[in-house]
């Protein structure tokens, strides 16, 4: 025995406007939040170049520091 279900074309197309108002303002939020985490992932980038440069900074005062002990200790050695 087949089932005959009537239902109103507007009230279907209203449901379906709805839904798709519901999608379009979602996928609005996800633009917005993409936006942001780009901005944090550019901030983070910018700090990793200057903490490379600071810890090549620091790496090259350490070598200096230890060649010039290293210098220090032969040359009052070989007096």
């Amino acid at each position: 025995m087949p089932v005959t279900v009537e239902l109103d074309l507007k009230e279907i197309l209203a449901k379906i406007n709805t839904k798709l108002d519901k999608l379009s303002d979602d996928v609005g939020l996800l633009k917005v939040g993409q936006a942001r985490l780009e901005e944090k992932v550019d901030g983070l980038g910018k700090r990793m170049d200057s903490q490379e440069f600071l810890s090549r900074g620091i790496l090259i005062g350490f070598l200096i520091a230890l060649l010039g002990s290293f210098a220090k200790m032969f040359w009052f050695v070989g007096q």
